[in-house]
């Protein structure tokens, strides 16, 4: 049974009535405060373009096969300056959703007792991802019950549906995003904020732990994680709109080769355990020739540059 929108009235009038009153000047303070914090939005130059895990932000796509594509490095990211921005845009608003709550009295706690991101992770490590924070305070819920925060960006047609319809039936894959960290974390409850990049209209509402989901699409990433070869396509027309605009769009339709490293090589397989491992039958030779035994374990820097073994799928 799908649950009903709450939205975050209370919080949300707190936010604008606070801001306006002093006209933005503790919100003004309180994001100089935050802003140096966010690591995201300051990063430099990374030498390994893929992400190393399949993320918590991305199971909840309708295509199975578009997932594993990511997790197996199939494609290269290769982004516009405009995305780019974009992507960035998104780490930034993040403080400003952050000095929001600040401003109305909210604790938020970015880092946990050891001074780390908020990460989950399973299978290995080969699925997890990152919370945004968690906060205690939140005019809507009960004194004293912290919450996981998620903090999204929106274009206007985005930000209507959201608005309209609430996060799970507008955007399923930020749904299942929180649920997914609630349920890792032990907490029973999320705020979910959304800017629309227009006009800066906010849209806050309040999500309950979904057990179910949570479990489903953590079962799921281990199903896409551990299958060895590509699961079937979404749509078979090239054209098909979710599929037109896809990243691996090259490679699924069009046989492209995929990008050279050993995700993509037939001879490479992710450990239940974690990590990598190489099954070539010329590298498990010469390594047990060399008296070495068990696994081929496959760091970063490796499965980047691939081996003279290599087989594309």
């Amino acid at each position: 049974m799908q649950q009903p929108v709450i939205r975050a009235v209370k919080t949300l009038k707190a936010i604008e009535d606070a801001i306006a009153a002093d006209q933005g000047a503790a919100f003004r303070q309180n994001l100089q405060k935050v802003l140096p914090h966010m690591e995201d939005a300051y990063r430099g130059y990374e030498k390994n373009p893929f992400r190393n895990h399949l993320g918590a932000s991305v199971i909840g796509y309708e295509c199975a096969r578009q997932i594993w594509y990511g997790f197996r490095w199939f494609t290269k990211p290769k982004f516009p300056g405009r995305v780019l921005r974009l992507f960035n845009r998104g780490h930034l608003e993040e403080a400003r959703f952050i000095a929001c709550l600040l401003t109305i009295g909210v604790q938020v706690y970015q880092q946990d007792a050891n001074g780390h991101q908020f990460r989950i992770k399973a299978h290995g490590g080969h699925y997890g991802g990152s919370g945004d924070g968690v906060a205690i305070g939140i005019p809507d819920l009960p004194p004293g019950l912290p919450c996981l925060t998620e903090w999204k960006t929106h274009n206007d047609k985005s930000f209507q549906k959201v608005k309209k319809e609430g996060v799970r039936a507008a955007k399923f894959e930020h749904y299942v995003q929180m649920n997914t960290y609630c349920r890792k974390m032990g907490l029973t409850v999320a705020l979910y904020g959304a800017v629309n990049k227009n006009d800066d209209e906010l849209h806050l509402e309040i999500v309950y732990l979904d057990t179910d989901t949570a479990d489903r699409f953590t079962d799921r990433a281990g199903q896409i994680i551990f299958t060895p070869s590509p699961p079937k396509r979404i749509n078979e027309s090239p054209g098909w709109y979710a599929c037109k605009y896809c990243d691996h769009h090259a490679v699924c339709h069009k046989h492209a080769t995929p990008a050279r490293n050993c995700r993509t090589c037939t001879y490479s397989a992710p450990l239940s355990t974690g990590g990598w491992a190489c099954t070539s039958p010329v590298v498990v030779a010469t390594a047990e020739a060399q008296g070495r035994s068990g696994p081929i374990i496959l760091d970063e820097d490796a499965q980047l540059a691939a081996c003279a073994q290599y087989e594309a799928f």
